[in-house]
């Protein structure tokens, strides 16, 4: 990715930047989606929640004012999904609520704000992770995934590439840093590795 989130943000708000509102698309409807699916929605649904929360950006994103402080897009991005799949929700406790099938349960699982943040953060590693994919020879790339995403033990990585511990390590942090540099050129902190 060559540009920054805000960067991006103010490309979009060109509707003839098809460049840009594909990149946008690339990176945020796949998170729209598992957020919904998260959030205990159908895949259908989880559809239907993307596509009316694209057709918001798209009508809504001339207005946004991009303000850090504020919480930035992230914080409009997650407000404007949470509306989507809450109202969603209503509907349908609404509809149980009159046939008697609504039982209250103790819900133990994350809250959405919780939830919003972990799918926030995965997804942007994980796009991340497929950007420097190609950037890197593919026995590094494939050290590093053995090692970090499969969890491996670094042993098992060697014994299958033919590769020492130390040659395992490095490859390991040359992808990494890769990684870390990626987040930042798309405008999140390197925290989240």
């Amino acid at each position: 990715m060559t540009t920054t989130r805000a960067s991006l943000l103010i490309r979009i708000k060109d509707p003839r930047d098809t460049a840009a509102w594909a990149q946008f698309y690339d990176l945020y409807a796949p998170l729209l989606y598992k957020y919904a699916r998260a959030r205990g929605l159908s895949r259908e649904d989880a559809e239907d929640i993307r596509a009316t929360c694209y057709e918001t950006i798209v009508a809504k994103i001339k207005e946004f004012q991009y303000d850090k402080a504020k919480g930035g897009f992230k914080a409009w991005l997650r407000t404007l999904v949470s509306r989507r799949v809450i109202d969603l929700l209503r509907k349908r406790r609404e509809k149980h609520a009159d046939s008697g099938q609504l039982r209250e349960l103790a819900d133990e699982s994350p809250g959405p704000d919780e939830l919003w943040e972990v799918q926030w953060k995965n997804h942007h590693l994980k796009y991340c992770v497929e950007q420097v994919r190609g950037s890197v020879p593919s026995l590094q790339f494939e050290a590093f995934e053995m090692l970090v995403l499969k969890c491996r033990t670094v042993e098992e990585v060697s014994e299958e590439l033919g590769l020492n511990a130390n040659q395992v390590y490095k490859a390991k942090s040359r992808v990494l840093r890769k990684v870390r540099a990626k987040i930042i050129d798309i405008g999140l902190d390197d925290t989240t590795v």
